[in-house]
């Protein structure tokens, strides 16, 4: 009973507990890689995706008639 009185002493005085902004700071960490990683995540998505259609538009093309290898 005693400590819960000092809780709520603290919290009146200060606008909230320790314990409490700690978990915002951790939560708001926590987000901010959770954001960092998805976004990487999509860049190397995007950047595989172009990769493979580039390789397959070049596979689709033929190469004009002065340019081949034989001579």
């Amino acid at each position: 009973m005693g400590s819960d009185v000092m809780i709520r002493a603290y919290q009146a005085a200060h606008g909230g507990l320790v314990f409490e902004t700690q978990r915002r700071r951790r939560q708001a960490r926590s987000s901010r890689l959770l954001a960092v990683v998805a976004v990487l995540g999509m860049a190397l998505a995007v950047g595989t995706v172009q990769h493979f259609a580039a390789a397959q538009l070049d596979a689709g093309r033929t190469a004009p008639a002065g340019w081949n290898d034989a001579k």
